[in-house]
């Protein structure tokens, strides 16, 4: 990526608007950016696998990742986690250089910039100024994984799911709508709160009883916010 160009420029704000960078200085940042390439797929596609991402480090830069994990003997799915724009894929890689073993979907058409893994680690030794960054990313990963442990252990399927919901939400649009799981399907929504198909729409039937979410296909649209977040108290 060639300094001073159209693109260049686009992808310096980019890097530096990006919560995971931001205390980066404009120097480093103009240091760093031209050994990224910009890579792409369409939606369905496995962007990221094992052994790739073990040899490149990526930040997503347009669209949505789904990771998740198949049980091979019974074919079922659990979905970690949905990585969108400004998110990091492999930090955990980054950090052990061990082949990270996870399936990956792209929802949307992808964007990502990437970089050798070794070239990450280098400006990692080079730059301290990457840990005040990649340290508090890491750390909010593992509050997230913690959490979805602590809930698929000690919470019940309706309490999972109207969490989900709530964790999602935009509340700053009206009507309120979902951010990152608004257009999934059904049978992805339920691999995120580790249940089945079935179960979850007996949730969403129940919330449209409620008149507190309306569904159409996989749009999912909150009616009633705080019904929603009453009933998350509650739960």
């Amino acid at each position: 990526m060639k300094k001073g160009t159209t693109k260049f420029n686009y992808y310096f704000n980019f890097i530096k608007n990006s919560p995971h960078f931001s205390g980066l200085s404009n120097k480093i940042i103009e240091e760093i950016l031209p050994e990224f390439s910009i890579e792409n797929w369409k939606k369905g596609d496995s962007p990221f696998n094992s052994e790739l991402t073990k040899n490149k480090f990526y930040l997503i830069t347009k669209g949505r990742v789904k990771v998740f994990q198949i049980n091979s003997a019974n074919g079922k799915e659990y979905i970690i986690e949905i990585l969108a724009s400004g998110n990091i894929f492999d930090i955990i890689c980054l950090l052990d250089s061990q082949e990270h073993h996870v399936f990956t979907e792209a929802l949307d058409d992808i964007e990502a910039l990437s970089v050798p893994m070794k070239l990450a680690k280098e400006w990692i030794n080079k730059h301290p100024e990457f840990n005040k960054t990649l340290l508090p990313y890491l750390g909010n990963q593992m509050r997230f994984f913690e959490e979805n442990a602590t809930d698929l252990a000690l919470l019940n399927t309706w309490s999972r799911t109207i969490k989900l919901f709530v964790k999602d939400v935009n509340t700053n649009l009206h009507p309120s709508q979902l951010k990152l799981i608004n257009n999934l399907s059904h049978t992805d929504l339920a691999n995120l709160i580790g249940s089945a198909r079935n179960v979850l729409n007996r949730h969403l039937q129940k919330l449209k009883e409620d008149k507190v979410i309306e569904v159409e296909r996989n749009h999912i649209e909150i009616k009633n916010i705080e019904a929603l977040l009453n009933k998350f108290k509650n739960s």
